[in-house]
């Protein structure tokens, strides 16, 4: 499905009324948040959402028990760990875009249309399911932010289409709150100031990347390409864009990973949801993943992403090496 320049403008018609947008939104970014007000499966409570809404203008917490989660972790004599985590996302009760976004018609995937549970379906839906101090001590990731994109997001040629993001943080979902810029959104997707001139710390913080003295980002693949659009309460977002299917042909999961202030913020598998929906098994491995200079010895080498139509339990395998685990030496 090619996107033409003239959905583009049409998705993005109301970004000239970003502040009322971001008001109209601070309620909760993405869908029906109702249950995210009580205490919920990771023990989210008011106050921890409300926070969330005052920062960034939407809820990032949700509600994850939707999905049964489960994980576990599992370290050999070798140090290489298998951490596994698993989601019920094929039945999860999210909202979908009632028209799908068309070579030249929006459909319900505009700024104007509250298709998606009275929200813009361009809106993701946020859940954070939290590791235990195992899995963390581990692997290195805190938690998972299951989020749910109802009709995909930029770069639209990609990945106009509803997906998964399993954004799987290095920090927890607090320190996530400050990744934000307080001068407001161009649209749902970018910061409205030029990227090197964000006004506060928070902000520039972004465009702060951990560098090797060939100039190069460390720690990540060496065919991720450097990002610019920033999204608050992530990072700035970067893949291989050689990788990435067109969005009419896009079915096995995309690697992406978030940087903010220097360091790698988060390591996330993406992928549509027709992988994870219907009669028939899907499965996909991603094996020798290598990064730039790397010093985070914990990053996944290797992952596989497995759907399960009998019970509709998709499941995530990471595989590396343990964190500050050392091979004896007999």
């Amino acid at each position: 499905m090619k996107i033409s320049t003239v959905t583009l403008a049409l998705i993005l018609k109301a970004s000239t009324a970003t502040n009322s947008f971001v008001a109209a939104t601070a309620i909760a970014k993405g869908g029906d948040q109702t249950p995210l007000a009580q205490e919920g499966q990771d023990g989210h409570n008011k106050e921890k959402v409300q926070e969330s809404i005052d920062k960034l203008g939407f809820n990032i917490y949700g509600d994850s028990s939707i999905f049964d989660p489960s994980s576990s972790i599992e370290v050999d004599d070798n140090c290489q760990y298998t951490a596994t985590v698993r989601l019920q996302l094929a039945d999860a009760d999210v909202p979908f875009p009632p028209v799908l976004l068309g070579p030249d018609d929006p459909g319900s995937c505009s700024l104007n249309v509250t298709d998606c549970n009275g929200q813009s379906c361009l809106n993701e839906v946020r859940n954070v399911y939290s590791f235990s101090e195992e899995f963390e001590k581990v692997t290195g990731f805190n938690h998972v932010g299951v989020d749910w994109s109802p009709c995909g997001h930029p770069p639209f040629q990609w990945f106009a289409r509803p997906h998964w993001n399993l954004h799987i943080f290095r920090v927890t979902p607090e320190e996530r709150l400050n990744a934000r810029c307080p001068g407001g959104m161009l649209n749902p997707f970018i910061y409205k100031d030029p990227p090197f001139e964000q006004p506060t710390p928070e902000g520039r913080a972004f465009y702060v990347w951990g560098k090797d003295t060939n100039d190069t980002i460390a720690n990540i693949p060496d065919t991720f390409e450097d990002g610019i659009d920033a999204v608050p309460g992530e990072a700035v977002h970067t893949f291989d864009h050689d990788a990435a299917a067109p969005v009419a042909d896009w079915f096995d999961p995309q690697l992406i990973m978030g940087l903010y202030d220097g360091k790698i913020r988060f390591w996330e598998p993406m992928f549509p949801h027709v992988f994870v929906f219907g009669p028939t098994a899907n499965s996909y491995e991603d094996t020798g993943i290598t990064y730039v200079s790397q010093t985070i010895q914990e990053l996944p080498s290797e992952y596989s992403l497995l759907y399960e139509p009998s019970d509709g339990f998709t499941t995530l395998i990471l595989k590396g090496h343990a964190k500050g685990c050392e091979i004896e030496n007999e």
